[in-house]
């Protein structure tokens, strides 16, 4: 059974400034419900939750701790766009003896053409479950008889053993909240801290409960306006309002001290450490790994041992689980060829120890999980965990669960973060950047005009480090989530497509494609886009203002080469112009030729980013850079035929 640390910290607490909701029975609805026609905050939202309220119990007993957390939703659908926001998902932690969902319910209310109210509870048979990763369950359902007016509602239980950490409370979402709130009942012995995202202040009110013995808790808010994703921006959790919650002694001697923040930090490195099913499973050999060990061994370089042992247990075990920082047992994972990112990481590292390579565990927050607050120390921040390795000249950071990435290159997905080191006798905090241009790409594009108007030819793309990771590791799911770019360009058929280098991390990937495309024509004239085989050919920076930081993740460098041959039947009409765009510190380049010979025109084209990170109150100047250069890009060759 695996147990957890209570991580500790002191911040300010919020004042109470907002009325508390009576929240009605589950099954029953206020006929005003059902005839409100919008938001009145946010009008034209397409849905809105009326409520989003939890309820976390917390104990700890002689058998471990328990959190028992009761939530209930109601939304309100004003149209079909909104439709989408009842199709519900509830995440949850499947390993037996750990967590499990109890008591789901699920209802939907509508009015009849007389104006009754008409109640349609869901039936077990209409929940389902899917394994969305190792250990990790979700319960999908929708509802029957939805319509523009509907109110839907669902409620569960969720019981979690063993784990003294809460979970955030996310007070926003991509449609409007009436009202929100969080319950917390604890022991008296333990109070809780909050840390705000997003927001300065929330509701707060205060009780004692079950003979005064436990504390109870409410946070709440009203009238939260919805988030709307930016292209571009770090990751929902960085910006979404939230709370994070601690649990720490109430009183004590040494309160000051032991709220410290780099004391708690190295507290709990330590304790991860020396615990049994972390630090001491990195120690212990893992039975079948012995020869692996001695052929590392055997290898001069340092760097050779690296790549070896790396693209070794990334073979071993293919399938990436759960992403957590928590891992199961070490052996079982090695002998299925089965485990969660923390097990495979904690193999790799283990491995690299033993071939004697310098190596260190790394607590991480990835992209999606969002930046670590270093002040406010816990480690339910944290959802991974990577490995540093360290050569005479070089420091690698190294994640065996992603099949495609370099170990040449930091994980993108958590470059530009913090990451907290565990290494005994000296547990800081390291800072994951680098300078290069990881994300390149080349695509060199030979294409003839047919006499009928359209196009055939053959595309070559090289695609550099995160550009090659990004086509090979991105899931098709994620990749359809992805709203910055267009998976089908319109008239693009691709014939036959071939992959090289996919295995070989040292080397690019090396793409071919046989394409058609269908010309856009309006009389005897035929328009050509030289992005046309782009998958993002629309400016993602067109809304006047901007509420999130620009995170592109790393430098980037995009070229493209066009030759087209033009047959006799045609001539050319316009040609775009030779053109170099600079933004005033040269943070974006970009750069346009055209040559133009007999029956052939060759366009070069590079865009460069020369920095990750730009902030919101720089968007006004990026914005207009974005919206000459886009426009540029988008100038077409026009081609007419002859009579």
């Amino acid at each position: 059974m695996r147990k957890f640390i209570v991580t500790l910290s002191v911040l300010g607490i919020s004042t109470l400034s907002f009325a508390q909701k009576k929240i009605p029975v589950f099954g029953e609805i206020d006929l005003s419900e059902l005839q409100l026609k919008s938001c009145s905050f946010e009008p034209e939202a397409t849905a809105m939750k009326l409520f989003d309220i939890q309820e976390v119990d917390f104990s700890i007993s002689s058998g471990g701790s328990r959190i028992k957390t009761e939530r209930r939703v109601r939304i309100k659908i004003f149209s079909e766009k909104g439709f989408e926001h009842a199709s519900i998902r509830v995440p949850y932690f499947s390993k037996r003896g750990v967590a499990k969902i109890k008591q789901m319910h699920a209802v939907i209310y509508n009015l009849d053409t007389s104006g009754k109210v008409i109640k349609q509870e869901l039936d077990k048979k209409d929940f389902f479950k899917e394994k969305a990763a190792e250990n990790v369950g979700i319960i999908n359902f929708t509802f029957p008889g939805l319509k523009a007016g509907s109110v839907i509602e669902y409620s569960y239980t969720r019981i979690e053993n063993d784990i003294l950490q809460l979970s955030p409370w996310l007070i926003q979402d991509e449609i409007p909240v009436l009202y929100t709130s969080a319950i917390i009942e604890a022991p008296v012995e333990l109070k809780i801290e909050k840390k705000l995202w997003g927001t300065d202040t929330i509701g707060q009110k205060i009780s004692l409960v079950r003979s005064e013995n436990f504390r109870r808790t409410t946070f709440f808010k009203d009238s939260i306006n919805s988030f709307s994703p930016e292209p571009f921006m770090s990751s929902h959790k960085d910006n979404l309002m939230r709370v994070s919650f601690l649990l720490l002694p109430h009183t004590g001697l040494f309160t000051n001290v032991l709220t410290n923040p780099k004391f708690v930090w190295r507290f709990t490195g330590n304790s991860l450490m020396s615990s049994r099913s972390f630090g001491e499973q990195i120690k212990k050999m893992i039975p079948g790994t012995e020869r692996l060990i001695d052929s590392a061994k055997a290898m001069a370089s340092v760097k050779d041992k690296i790549i070896f042992i790396y693209g070794s247990v990334k073979k071993r075990i293919p399938e990436k689980g759960e992403q957590t920082y928590h891992p199961n047992d070490l052996e079982e994972a090695w002998s299925t060829r089965n485990g969660n990112t923390a097990e495979i990481n904690l193999i790799l590292l283990n491995l690299l120890q033993k071939s004697g390579v310098k190596a260190y565990p790394l607590l991480v927050s990835t992209r999606d999980n969002g930046k670590v607050n270093m002040q406010f120390p816990s480690t339910g921040q944290m959802n991974g965990v990577d490995v540093l390795a360290v050569d005479t000249n070089q420091v690698y950071i190294l994640d065996a669960s992603l099949k495609f990435q370099s170990s040449q290159n930091p994980p993108f997905n958590v470059l530009n973060r913090n990451a907290f080191l565990l290494q005994e006798g000296n547990m800081s905090w390291v800072w994951i950047d680098d300078d290069r241009s990881l994300l390149k790409q080349v695509i060199q594009v030979n294409a003839i005009v047919k006499e009928n108007g359209g196009i055939e030819g053959k595309a070559y793309g090289i695609h550099y480090d995160y550009a090659k990771s990004y086509i090979l590791d991105t899931t098709i799911e994620e990749k359809e989530e992805d709203r910055h770019y267009d998976k089908k360009p319109q008239g693009v058929k691709i014939v036959t497509m071939t992959r090289e280098n996919e295995e070989d991390d040292s080397k690019p990937l090396l793409q071919t494609s046989e394409f058609t495309y269908e010309t856009p024509q309006t009389g005897e004239f035929y328009f050509i886009n030289p992005q046309f085989l782009s998958s993002q050919k629309e400016n993602p920076f067109v809304k006047e203002k901007r509420n999130t930081d620009i995170d592109f993740g790393c430098k980037q460098e995009l070229i493209l080469r066009l030759n087209l041959s033009i047959p006799a039947n045609f001539q050319l009409d316009f040609v775009p112009k030779n053109i170099i765009v600079r933004a005033p510190d040269t943070s974006f380049i970009f750069r346009r030729t055209v040559y133009v010979e007999k029956e052939t025109i060759a366009l070069h084209q590079s865009f460069e980013i020369k920095s990750p990170i730009f902030y919101k109150e720089d968007y006004p100047s990026i914005r207009e850079f974005f919206q000459r250069v886009y426009t540029l890009m988008n100038e077409e060759i026009v081609l007419k035929r002859k009579k």
